[in-house]
């Protein structure tokens, strides 16, 4: 089975150099394609499971089991994950499609260090990358969305000035409003209801029941979406905080930003979270989306 799909790509592969490359080209091609092939024919046949460690085969056998379970075991097994991912949405950090558990791990350890604002460093690094997708995602996501493309527009404009306040108010309100569009919560539900396990509690079910497969649950259900959630908790649910105790949280919070009450200085990182954010709640309502699609 494996050989003829090998064998099908490279025909693919053969005819899509079609009038591209001359005869002579295309035959040198052909040569290389075919060795190609049968290396692979050759490791494919002698593959097995002697090549995996004891460790990799238990690895291996408890994912398999994993698929298997409810969701309240799938989360109660791997609570320890889901804390560690919650820690760090509360912190401002949420897990997004561009992080990995080696870099989860890290961000944990700098948490844990009281150093979390080194963080930035994962979106910046390398030619800023990271932020370049995350900006360019949106982008196109919001092209033909307004408002949101007007408010996405003038929160980039206002980051790239450095005036991180303002960026902030515009990343603020859309993310209000995408989630909210997004959840499709019940009229007049309280902050505190919806930005919760509970208020999330009936998407969830419904989005586990969907999804298949041990890295795809673990990737939404114990890394991104605990830790969107804390965020988001953070972001629009005062707390402690509140207007009549005079205590400003030292993070970015709807009520304090919105209001014009806000006395200290947004800094980049804190925008760079807010993007972050965003860019993770339009990922998952995309993986959603596609998932209906394919039922």
């Amino acid at each position: 089975m494996h050989q003829e799909g090998m064998k099908a790509l490279l025909e693919r592969l053969r005819k899509s150099f079609d009038g591209i490359c001359d005869a002579e080209q295309i035959k040198k091609m052909n040569a290389s394609l075919n060795e190609f092939s049968e290396g692979i024919r050759k490791v494919t046949e002698n593959l097995s499971l002697d090549f995996f460690t004891e460790e990799m085969k238990e690895y291996l056998l408890e994912v398999k089991n994993s698929e298997k379970l409810t969701q309240s075991d799938f989360e109660a097994k791997y609570s320890y994950e889901i804390n560690i991912c919650k820690q760090l949405g509360n912190a401002g950090w949420v897990v997004s499609e561009h992080s990995n558990p080696r870099e989860v791990k890290e961000w944990y350890e700098l948490l844990s260090a009281g150093e979390c604002e080194k963080i930035i460093t994962y979106f910046e690094d390398e030619n800023a990358y990271v932020m370049v997708d995350i900006m360019q995602g949106l982008e196109k996501k919001y092209d033909s969305e307004q408002p949101s493309q007007r408010y996405f527009s003038k929160a980039k404009q206002f980051f790239e000035q450095g005036e991180y306040m303002t960026s902030a108010m515009y990343l603020v309100a859309l993310l209000d409003a995408r989630t909210n569009t997004l959840m499709t919560f019940p009229k007049y539900t309280s902050n505190s209801a919806k930005y919760s396990t509970k208020g999330f509690e009936n998407h969830l079910q419904k989005e586990f029941s969907k999804t298949d497969g041990f890295f795809t649950k673990r990737f939404l259900f114990l890394d991104m979406y605990p830790s969107i959630i804390e965020f988001l908790k953070r972001l629009f649910v005062d707390g402690i905080y509140t207007f009549e105790s005079g205590n400003e949280p030292p993070y970015v919070n709807r009520n304090w930003v919105l209001h014009g009450r806000s006395r200290r200085e947004v800094e980049k990182y804190e925008c760079v979270q807010l993007f972050n954010a965003l860019s993770v709640i339009e990922f998952v309502f995309s993986i959603s989306e596609r998932l209906n699609n394919d039922k």
